[in-house]
C-alpha cells in the first residue's frame, strides 16, 4: 500500500511538472521597470540654464515604462545624472515652460487615445505628475503629439501650451491621408486645470476649428459638408507687443481631383499678386469656387480675442505665402531677376514663384531657449523697406522649410528645398497693426461661414480694408505685411545632398553679456529604409553677406549669407540627434545631443564673438 501510495504520487508529480513546463514556455515574463538605465531617447530640453531633461521612450518593449531623467551641468561643461522619473512608455516629446515649473510629455500613436500629460517641476529635486491631462480628438488614424512648446503672455498668469497633432495610417491602412492640426491649451497659474481653446484643421470634424467655406460645398455630395481637408504644422509663438499665436499651412488634401492644391483652385501666383485681375479668377478663368487662401497661408491667431471668448474664426486672420526656389518674396531681386507679373517661363526664377505648404518647425527669433534664460535677443526695431530683409527681434520668426521651394524648382539640379532650408519671415508689427486696423473696421460678426468673412480675415491685397492697411502701416512688398527671405540653404553645400532631411525644433542661444544671439538647429535625415541609422548635422547661419560672398549674386539684398552655414556633421549613418543647450556661465553655452539609436550623450563647445562672426560647434 505504501508503495503504492509512492507511486501515484511520483507520477502526479511528473503530470505537474510537465503542465508547469508546457503552459510557462508560452508565457512571457514582465519587462522589468526602466529604472536609471536608457532606452530610445526621443527628446531633450533644458530645464533651466544648467540642468536638461531626457525622455527616454522604451519604445521596443524592453521595459515595462519609460522615464524623464535629470542631468545636470557645472561651469566646466560636465553633465552628471541627478534622477529619473517613471512616466509611462512610448512618450514621444517633453516640453518645459520658460520659468521651467511646468514639464509635458506627449506620446506616439501607440495608444488608443491621444493625451498629453503634466508634471510640476516647481522643485526640480520632487516633480510629480499633476491630476490634470489634455485629451485631444481623434482623426480615425493613429496619433501623435508633436512640436510642442509652452508660452506665456504678459496679459495674464496662465501657462499657454501648443503642438502638432500628427496621424499615421491605421494597420488596414486607412486614415493615413490627414493634414496635420495645431492646437492651443491654457493652463491655469495653480496648474489645476487645462483647456483646450481651439484647433486649427478644416473638415475634420474637430471641435473649435475652422468654419466651412460654403462656396466650396457640392450639394450633390451629402456624406461631408467639405470637400477636402487641410490643416497646420510648425507652430509657434509671436510675444512682445505683438501677442500672435502662428502656424503654417499642410496645403489642402482631397477634393474631386484627390491631390494636394488641387482644390479648391488657386489663381496663378503672380497674377494674384500683381493685382491685374480680382482673386476669383484661376488660371485666367473665372473660378467657379471661393479659392480657399487659408490652405496656403501663415494663420495669425489674436490671443486677446481668444482669451476674451471669442471664436476662433473671428480671431484668426491669415496671410497667403508665396516665394520662388530661392526662397524669395514677391517684388525681391534674385539673380538679377525682379519677381513680379508677369511670368516668363523661361526664367526659373519667375516661373518658380509659388504659394508655398508644408512645414517642419519655427520658432521667434526673440526668445533663447531655456537654457539660455528664455530672454530676449536680438534688437527689436520696426519693419520698413530698409531692413526688412535682417532678423528684427519681437518681429522676426525662423522657419523650416518642408521640400521644395517653388514649381519647377531647378536652382540646382532640382535639389533646393530637399535638405530642409531656414527661411525667415519678418513684419509681424506690421501684421499685428494691420489686425487692430480690421477689428476696428470689421462689421460681420457671424463665423459658420468662411465666405462671408473672408473679405477680411485674408489680409492681402483684395482685402476690404486694403487701403486702410497700406496707409495705416508699411507693406514693405505692397502685397502685404510680411517679407519671406531665405536665412540658411541646403543646395549648393557640400555638406548636404538631395537626402529628404527635417528639422523638429529651431532654437536661439545666448551670449550673455555680448547679447548676442544665433539660431542653431539639428538637421536629420528622413530616409525611408534607414533602419534608423540617420545623419544628423549641427546648423547655424550667421556669415555676414558681403559682394564677394558666394550667395551674393543671388541674394544681393540680405545681410547674412544663406549660402555658408555653420556645421557640424556627426558621423554618416549614426543615428538621429535631438539637442538642446544651456548656459552653465555667461557667454559658454553649451549644446548637448543625444543619440536615438545608441542612447548616447554628446556635448558642444559653442563659440561666436559677434553677430557677423560664424559659429563653430566643437565636440569636447
Amino acid at each position: 500500500m505504501k508503495l503504492k501510495l509512492n507511486k501515484s504520487f511520483i507520477f502526479s508529480s511528473i503530470i505537474i511538472m510537465i503542465s508547469s513546463l508546457v503552459f510557462s514556455c508560452g508565457k512571457r515574463s514582465k519587462a522589468p521597470p526602466i529604472g536609471n538605465n536608457m532606452s530610445f531617447p526621443g527628446s531633450m530640453i533644458a530645464l533651466g540654464t544648467t540642468d536638461f531633461l531626457l525622455l527616454n521612450t522604451s519604445a521596443n518593449g524592453d521595459y515595462s515604462d519609460g522615464s524623464i531623467q535629470r542631468y545636470t551641468v557645472d561651469s566646466s561643461g560636465n553633465h552628471t545624472f541627478i534622477s529619473a522619473m517613471s512616466v509611462p512608455a512610448h512618450g514621444t516629446e517633453i516640453a518645459v515652460s520658460s520659468d521651467s515649473k511646468l514639464v509635458a510629455l506627449s506620446f506616439d500613436g501607440s495608444y488608443s487615445n491621444t493625451q498629453v500629460q503634466f508634471y510640476n517641476y516647481s522643485n526640480k529635486n520632487s516633480p510629480s505628475l499633476l491630476p490634470i491631462n489634455l485629451s485631444l480628438p481623434s482623426s480615425g488614424g493613429k496619433q501623435a503629439v508633436k512640436r510642442t512648446g509652452f508660452f506665456k503672455r504678459t496679459a495674464d498668469n496662465s501657462y499657454y501650451f501648443y503642438g502638432s497633432i500628427l496621424t499615421f495610417p491605421n494597420d488596414d491602412g486607412s486614415n493615413g491621408n490627414i493634414p496635420s492640426r495645431v492646437f492651443v491649451a491654457k493652463i491655469d497659474s495653480s496648474f489645476s486645470s487645462v483647456q483646450l481653446l481651439f484647433i486649427l484643421s478644416y473638415g475634420l470634424n474637430d471641435t473649435n476649428s475652422l468654419s466651412p467655406n460654403s462656396t466650396s460645398i457640392n450639394s450633390a455630395v451629402t456624406s461631408n459638408n467639405a470637400q477636402y481637408t487641410f490643416g497646420y504644422g510648425a507652430p509657434t509663438y509671436v510675444g512682445g507687443g505683438n501677442d500672435l499665436f502662428i502656424a503654417f499651412p499642410t496645403g489642402s488634401i482631397g477634393g474631386f481631383n484627390n491631390g494636394v492644391n488641387s482644390y479648391p483652385v488657386l489663381p496663378d501666383a503672380l497674377t494674384y499678386l500683381s493685382g491685374t485681375s480680382n482673386s476669383t479668377t484661376c488660371n485666367g478663368v473665372a473660378c467657379k469656387i471661393l479659392p480657399d487662401f487659408r490652405t496656403i497661408s501663415l494663420a495669425a491667431v489674436d490671443m486677446a480675442d481668444i482669451v476674451a471668448g471669442k471664436s476662433v474664426n473671428n480671431s484668426t486672420y491669415f496671410v497667403p505665402l508665396l516665394w520662388n526656389q530661392n526662397g524669395m518674396g514677391y517684388r525681391s531681386t534674385t539673380n538679377g531677376t525682379l519677381i513680379t507679373y508677369p511670368n516668363n517661363t523661361n526664367n526659373s526664377d519667375l516661373n518658380s514663384f509659388s504659394y508655398q505648404y508644408g512645414f517642419w518647425s519655427s520658432y521667434w527669433a526673440n526668445t533663447s531657449n531655456v537654457g539660455s534664460g528664455a530672454t530676449s535677443c536680438y534688437a527689436t526695431t520696426g519693419t520698413t523697406s530698409a531692413n526688412q530683409y535682417q532678423v528684427l527681434g519681437d518681429n522676426s520668426v525662423f522657419v523650416a522649410k518642408s521640400g521644395l521651394n517653388g514649381n519647377n524648382d531647378n536652382s540646382n539640379g532640382g535639389k533646393t528645398g530637399n535638405g530642409t532650408e531656414v527661411l525667415a519671415l519678418t513684419g509681424f508689427d506690421n501684421l499685428r497693426s494691420n489686425i487692430n486696423v480690421i477689428k476696428g473696421l470689421r462689421t460681420a460678426s457671424g463665423d459658420s461661414d468662411f465666405n462671408k468673412i473672408s473679405a477680411y480675415q485674408i489680409i492681402d491685397f483684395y482685402n476690404a480694408a486694403k487701403t486702410s492697411l497700406n496707409t495705416s502701416t508699411t507693406w514693405t512688398s505692397t502685397v502685404g505685411p510680411l517679407t519671406p527671405f531665405m536665412f540658411s540653404r541646403t543646395s549648393n553645400v557640400s555638406n548636404f545632398d538631395n537626402t529628404g532631411a527635417g528639422i523638429a525644433n529651431i532654437s536661439v542661444v545666448k551670449f550673455a553679456s555680448s547679447n548676442t544671439c544665433r539660431p542653431y538647429w539639428a538637421r536629420n535625415t528622413v530616409t525611408s529604409g534607414s533602419l534608423g541609422r540617420d545623419t544628423a548635422w549641427l546648423i547655424s547661419s550667421p556669415v555676414t553677406m558681403t559682394s564677394s560672398s558666394g550667395g551674393y549674386a543671388t541674394y544681393q539684398n540680405l545681410t547674412i549669407d544663406p549660402t555658408q552655414p555653420s556645421v557640424f556633421n556627426f558621423s554618416a549613418g549614426s543615428g538621429a540627434q535631438s539637442c538642446t543647450d544651456v548656459l552653465p556661465i555667461a557667454d559658454n553655452p553649451k549644446v548637448f545631443c543625444v543619440n536615438y539609436l545608441y542612447s548616447t550623450i554628446s556635448r558642444y563647445k559653442v563659440s561666436s564673438s559677434a553677430n557677423s562672426d560664424p559659429v563653430i560647434f566643437t565636440e569636447y
